[in-house]
């Protein structure tokens, strides 16, 4: 669900994905992995740090991608993974990607194969 965290809809909105997306971690038996997909330029929200836990409720492994890392130089996307791996404290793997220069592919690669092996 691109945008979920960071749209712009009423809460009644947010409210109501919050509980589809609770049915169906909840309910969903074949799922073995989880990526969510942060902005750099945020913090982890409220409905990212969501998906961390329901991805632990179900017993699901859970890789954060954060994305659009092209728009940061090199030392402070750096930083911002240290930070963002330090509030985690082990509850996700994570790792700084880009889609438009292809940066982290491989590593996205390697995380989804863990979660289907």
């Amino acid at each position: 669900m691109p945008g979920y965290g960071y749209a712009k809809v009423a809460g009644s909105m947010k409210d109501h994905w919050r509980s589809l997306m609770g049915s169906y971690f909840n309910e969903r038996q074949s799922l073995s992995g989880l990526f969510v997909v942060v902005d750099i330029r945020r913090s982890l929200g409220d409905f990212d740090w969501q998906m961390v836990n329901w991805g632990h409720e179900v017993d699901c492994p859970v890789h954060i991608l954060l994305s659009k890392a092209d728009k940061l130089k090199r030392g402070p996307a750096k930083s911002v993974l240290l930070q963002v791996e330090k509030e985690l404290d082990g509850a996700a793997s994570v790792q700084l990607f880009s889609s438009l220069k292809k940066d982290g592919v491989d590593q996205a690669r390697v995380a989804l194969d863990k979660f289907v092996s």
